[in-house]
């Protein structure tokens, strides 16, 4: 077994080129650290120096050691920093796995809001498909995730939000008179929907066969997202979530060209915060876990106000 006391040798060693100057800024005597190193090539079975003319030449192996002991000792440095600090200090990284309707317009805000409160947490964000977002917490291996849908097991914790799909129509159309839209109203027009498997695209289809109305999915994506154009210049309609509708109100350029109505009947939307079971948060990540939380549901607030004063319904 390598020692930490060890590593800080054979690192000092190779960053002074020489025993004896490793020896002076160690404070220790050269045949102490000459011991060090043999004890060491011992336990590995290899030589780490050759000597030529009275120098020290690594051999690749010490490279090798040099890169992982390096690695290790800056986390042994981070976590002494991390203890005297009193667990005030962040941890090198708060690992968040999300899928991409956060990851990519609504996670980055959260995370550059978060960083000024606490400058030492570092991010690493995964944007992944919901059920790899699940799986890969399911393995403990990420602090929060986003997913859609989610459900509480003896490995995660889910924090649930049920939302009402909204129905989005291009500025100035008709329909948008009435306060709820319903399959009856859109028969005859094309929708921008989701790809088929998507369980909003099957919820719509159901809504409108019930209805004993034709549903003409004209235009297949892959999110909600992809749809603006399409609704905003009048070629079809949509249905999807408030997050959506928050993202073109926020995000897009010509954020005018749509208009959202409540949808009936309701489509349910589920989406989770999603924390592990079986490890720990550090402290910063549950200080993330909660502004998370806060940023969730002002977003649902705001994105309701672009429909009606209907209450978001929390699970």
């Amino acid at each position: 077994m390598i020692s930490l006391w060890q590593m800080t040798v054979i690192c000092e060693i190779m960053k002074t080129g020489s025993i004896s100057a490793a020896a002076r800024h160690l404070g220790r005597t050269q045949p102490a650290l000459s011991a060090t190193v043999k004890e060491l090539e011992r336990t590995m079975n290899c030589r780490l120096f050759e000597r030529q003319k009275n120098r020290l030449i690594p051999v690749p192996e010490a490279f090798f050691l040099l890169d992982r002991a390096t690695e290790i000792l800056d986390q042994v440095n981070d976590l002494k920093q991390l203890l005297k600090s009193g667990g005030e200090a962040s941890p090198i990284k708060i690992n968040v796995s999300s899928m991409p309707v956060f990851g990519d317009h609504f996670l980055p805000g959260i995370i550059a809001e978060f960083s000024k409160k606490h400058p030492k947490a570092n991010f690493q964000v995964a944007v992944q498909g919901s059920p790899e977002v699940i799986s890969s917490m399911e393995t403990q291996r990420f602090d929060v995730g986003l997913a859609e849908r989610g459900k509480e097991s003896d490995l995660i914790h889910c924090r649930r939000f049920n939302v009402d799909c909204v129905c989005a129509l291009q500025k100035g159309d008709p329909l948008l008179a009435k306060s709820v839209i319903e399959p009856a109203d859109l028969t005859g027009r094309p929708c921008a929907s989701f790809l088929p498997d998507h369980h909003i695209a099957k919820a719509l289809k159901a809504a409108f066969d019930k209805a004993g109305v034709d549903f003409d999915p004209k235009f297949q994506m892959q999110n909600g997202a992809a749809q603006y154009e399409i609704i905003g210049s009048g070629a079809g309609f949509g249905v999807f979530s408030p997050l959506n509708a928050w993202i073109h109100r926020r995000l897009w350029s010509n954020n005018n060209d749509i208009a959202f109505r409540r949808f009936a009947p309701k489509i349910t939307y589920q989406f989770s915060i999603i924390t592990p079971k079986r490890r720990p948060l550090s402290r910063a990540a549950m200080a993330f876990e909660r502004a998370l939380e806060a940023a969730v549901i002002k977003m649902l607030d705001e994105a309701q106000s672009h429909i009606d004063d209907t209450p978001i319904r929390r699970a």
